[in-house]
């Protein structure tokens, strides 16, 4: 939700950060004028207050690195020189296409931010930032549900105790005693009878991911040192919380600090036992720890053109495409064509190949250096300037097109999904968007008409017209979203309008309250539908299932 809600507010921030980089640019070329670069400082802070509310907490962290270095340099604590400005402008280049990628991609990778962070913490003289800094694992999701043994207060509090002591007992023994598996071992006792006192209460997440912990210690999955021993040491107060507080102590939430590093470590455990493996599960851990490659790869695309450049240069390309269209037309409406009209295309389509490969679209390069050899055969007189030619020379075309249409949209973030395969389907495409926003529209244009009518019949139970066109309209509607491949809601639909062509058409009877309502709730259910369509970001899936369950509820009653 966090990254959908992200593209209402984006163009706003693109504009802040280009202001931003001008900003510097400005101050580069005259130091003396530190005026523009203060106002950059106020957008930052602006844009972290957002990125903040969106809970992007890796987006508005290097937002926050971006200002604290813009002001350090104006503080003259940092050197005005080429590498100070290249590290700031990288930064202000990398943020809208890490922007870019969450809200396309909606996945975060926060670990390819780090050498970043640490570049414009390293010009400030700061403690670099380890990656488990950048570690932000979803808490919330639950474990294995698990029933506690419900011991009153007295007998609660004294078994924490007897626990507390064992775990220190084992603690002790693995500091003192490294490779010695007994208390390891101890430790692991525990965590398992703390689970049996306190099952599904909130601590019990802490419990149960430090018993993976320590079964991949003990089968070699985690190294041993000071950080990780650090963490378990801070258990013995949360099973003191207990010994103390009995039952209260089980309401707290586990402290998110101690949850996250257990959780960091549990990801990076290189061990395959049934219970890391179960808290790498659920918690989706795998997530958060990329491969090296995937992090590379996440670099190359943050550190590329923005969308804004390629809009640029798609712009220039797509006036290209105008010509390229325009002659063809020209030729095949003409009385007697001349294949000589179609030299200077060759040429043309060959540029444009090589700016398509300069874009990183290679397999359109290929393509579109295809259609350019086909045109030169025509000129040449070795294959006939016929109709079916000049179609399947226009419509690889326009798979090139519709990929620059992609490119323009998503920036780099297209690239490799449109290198997997030269054709590209219309619903992937941008004219798609403003058909279908045409569609939605009508859609409910439609829907608001079905209402009024179905309104007028309870109160006087006299059939009019417009009654009797309800059917058709939802049948409309009905197409409208086959068009748009939403076959499951358009099947809802049409359960629906069968539903009201019996009742009120055929049967000419009014429903009783209980089916008012319930058909009220699925009309007001497929319009909360349709405005997901057209970009608003509720669950369509979550909305599309409670109309079902109100449409059977609905259908049963009849």
């Amino acid at each position: 939700m966090k990254h959908a809600a992200l593209t209402w507010v984006k163009t706003t921030i693109d504009e802040s950060l280009k202001q931003t980089r001008q900003a510097l640019e400005q101050f580069v070329e005259n130091p003396s004028d530190t005026a523009p670069l203060q106002q950059g400082i106020v957008w930052l802070h602006e844009i972290r207050g957002v990125l903040n509310i969106l809970d992007l907490q890796t987006a508005a962290l290097l937002v926050k690195e971006v200002e604290q270095t813009i002001h350090t340099l104006l503080a003259g604590k940092i050197e005005n020189n080429e590498q100070t400005y290249d590290v700031l402008m990288r930064a202000l280049i990398q943020l809208p296409n890490y922007l870019d990628h969450l809200a396309i991609v909606q996945h975060d990778i926060p670990l390819a931010l780090l050498p970043q962070l640490n570049n414009l913490r390293a010009l400030r003289k700061q403690q670099p930032l380890s990656a488990a800094h950048l570690f932000t694992p979803d808490l919330s999701l639950p474990i294995p549900a698990a029933k506690a043994a419900q011991l009153p207060d007295p007998k609660l509090k004294e078994y924490a105790a007897k626990m507390r002591a064992a775990y220190q007992k084992g603690l002790v023994t693995l500091i003192k005693q490294p490779t010695n598996a007994e208390g390891i071992k101890l430790m692991y006792t525990v965590m398992q009878r703390m689970q049996q006192v306190t099952g599904a209460a909130p601590l019990g997440k802490i419990w149960w991911v430090t018993e993976g912990l320590l079964e991949a210690l003990l089968q070699k999955g985690i190294e041993l040192n000071a950080a990780f021993v650090n963490v378990l040491k801070q258990l013995d107060a949360l099973i003191k919380q207990i010994a103390d507080h009995g039952n209260a102590a089980l309401r707290l939430a586990p402290p998110k600090a101690v949850l996250t590093n257990l959780l960091f470590y549990a990801a990076n455990a290189r061990s395959r036992g049934k219970q890391i493996t179960a808290v790498k599960a659920a918690f989706k851990l795998t997530e958060y720890v990329p491969s090296e490659a995937a992090l590379q790869s996440a670099r190359l695309i943050f550190a590329g053109p923005d969308i804004e450049l390629m809009k640029i240069v798609v712009t220039l390309l797509k006036d290209d495409f105008a010509r390229v269209e325009e002659t063809l037309d020209i030729f095949n409406r003409a009385d007697s064509p001349s294949v000589t009209e179609l030299a200077p295309l060759v040429g043309l389509l060959k540029d444009m190949a090589n700016t398509l490969g300069l874009l990183g679209l290679m397999l359109q390069r290929k393509a579109m250096l295809a259609q350019a050899m086909l045109i030169k055969e025509v000129v040449e007189g070795k294959r006939e300037a016929n109709l079916n030619t000049l179609l399947d020379i226009a419509n690889n075309l326009l798979k090139i097109d519709s990929a620059l249409d992609i490119l323009a949209v998503q920036g780099v973030h297209a690239r490799q999904r449109l290198q997997q395969s030269p054709d590209t389907e219309f619903s992937e495409t941008p004219q798609f968007d403003i058909v279908l926003n045409v569609v939605v529209n009508e859609a409910k244009t439609e829907l608001s008409q079905v209402i009024h009518p179905l309104v007028m019949f309870i109160d006087s139970q006299n059939q009019d017209e417009e009654l009797l066109e309800v059917p058709s309209r939802l049948k409309q509607i009905e197409g409208f979203l086959s068009i748009v491949a939403h076959a499951e809601a358009a099947a809802l639909l049409a359960k629906c309008s069968q539903y009201i062509e019996r009742i009120f058409i055929r049967d000419n009877t009014v429903p009783p309250e209980s089916q008012q309502k319930s058909l009220a709730d699925v009309l007001l259910s497929l319009e909360l539908y349709l405005d997901t369509l057209a970009g608003n970001p509720m669950d369509a899936r979550n909305i599309l299932k409670l109309t079902e369950q109100r449409l059977n509820t609905l259908l049963a009653a009849a």
